[in-house]
């Protein structure tokens, strides 16, 4: 699914689905809310945690590697263990580098009528006058079920990009260091018992 795919979508008319039903000034609603969207945060810091600690552990590697490289013995194992360094660390990388994305039309302006536009979210209202991001701001705060939609809008948009962008390379990236590993033990245990 593309960052903004409507399929998922009526229209507009979905909007604030769900959230007339909610009782207003509930304290409960106010507190899941709260801690979702501080869950997803928590989850974004500790995406970008690991993934600076695979830059630094990668780089750490592959310095090595480079080094090293000239052993006639351990050429292949570093070879390998070099490469998906390299890789491992560029997955990281893209796990830190921000997205400011936002629903285009087809101009390429941002698209306010799209159920993904979100003025509480900075790559969104940074393409829009400080007198557009009021007016749209004051229309999020009327009811309290406007209120909520955008509030569970701006977490789910953390969500997806936890989802669809740093989870998934920082997996990547995990998993390709630990296969530079495997193979450099691999192809030197390999050498090890060929030649002896």
């Amino acid at each position: 699914m593309s960052k903004w795919d409507l399929s998922n979508f009526d229209h507009k008319e979905d909007a604030h689905v769900g959230f007339q039903q909610v009782p207003e000034n509930r304290t409960a609603v106010d507190n899941i809310l709260r801690l979702n969207y501080n869950n997803q945060l928590r989850l974004t810091l500790m995406a970008d945690t690991k993934a600076n600690i695979m830059i630094t552990v990668s780089s750490i590697v592959f310095s090595i590697t480079v080094a090293n490289i000239t052993n006639e013995m351990l050429l292949y194992p570093l070879m390998a263990l070099g490469i998906c360094s390299v890789v491992a660390l560029v997955c990281a990388i893209i796990v830190i580098m921000p997205k400011i994305d936002y629903p285009k039309t087809k101009t390429g302006k941002i698209d306010k009528n799209s159920p993904f536009y979100n003025p509480l979210f900075f790559g969104h209202f940074a393409h829009i006058s400080i007198r557009e991001y009021k007016e749209e701001y004051a229309k999020r705060l009327m009811t309290d079920a406007q209120i909520m939609d955008a509030l569970t809008g701006d977490i789910y948009g953390i969500g997806r990009v936890i989802a669809t962008n740093k989870f998934k390379y920082l997996r990547y990236s995990y998993m390709t260091f630990l296969v530079g590993i495997t193979l450099a033990i691999g192809i030197f245990t390999f050498q090890v018992l060929w030649f002896s």
